[in-house]
């Protein structure tokens, strides 16, 4: 019988990609604090869901520390003017949220059944935009267009997201040690694993509508 080799058991792989997301993560603090944090979170962020997401899909070899940089120098500028859409949008859904504050009886039963439909579809967005955002070549319009879709498409993996961020926010909570090390890569993981679900369903869905036309 042939020796197995080390490398192909499963608990070198965990291992492998225990050490991947924890490098990944460090990689990602330290270039949003390089990039005064206001300019460098974005792209830090792109560059993380790149590389996680050529993990997942299984590509060849991936040089972590290349790759990372290399990104962040070719999405800087979009990946913060996307940035700029999610805070101005977000502060703007703020301040309605200050002012609804404000009113009462039937006008604020409307403003906030109105707010919390906004919200949710702000929050869909916010979820989805960056796995769109390294999956696809879009214009910038379409990378929200997109996000937007995928989301109302596919409301269950959305809501298996929100699950997911919940219980790793209490493993964190109960583990704080591990959040310098996984706290945006095992996020970043989670929410680009689940979103190629949803681009293949969609993908599938569109591939069985062309073969009927035919």
């Amino acid at each position: 019988m042939m020796q197995r080799n080390l490398t192909d058991t499963p608990l070198y792989t965990i291992a492998d990609w225990v050490m991947r997301l924890a490098y990944i993560n460090l990689l990602w603090i330290g270039f949003t604090i390089i990039g005064l944090v206001l300019f460098g979170f974005f792209p830090a962020t792109v560059a993380m869901f790149t590389i996680i997401r050529q993990m997942i899909l299984k590509e060849d070899d991936i040089p972590i520390f290349k790759t990372f940089v290399s990104v962040m120098k070719k999405d800087f500028i979009r990946a913060n003017a996307v940035g700029l859409v999610v805070a101005v949008v977000g502060y703007i859904l703020y301040i309605d949220f200050l002012y609804l504050g404000t009113t009462s009886g039937y006008l604020h039963m409307i403003l906030s059944i109105v707010f919390v439909l906004l919200a949710i579809c702000y929050l869909a967005v916010c979820l989805m935009i960056m796995p769109v955002f390294v999956h696809f070549d879009l214009t910038f319009r379409q990378y929200f267009q997109h996000a937007f879709l995928f989301a109302l498409l596919n409301p269950h993996i959305m809501i298996f997201i929100g699950v997911g961020f919940y219980v790793v926010y209490h493993v964190f909570n109960f583990l704080p040690g591990l959040t310098l090390f996984f706290c945006g890569s095992l996020l970043t993981l989670f929410v680009m694993w689940s979103a190629l679900l949803a681009f293949n369903r969609i993908e599938k869905k569109q591939q069985k509508l062309q073969m009927n036309k035919e």
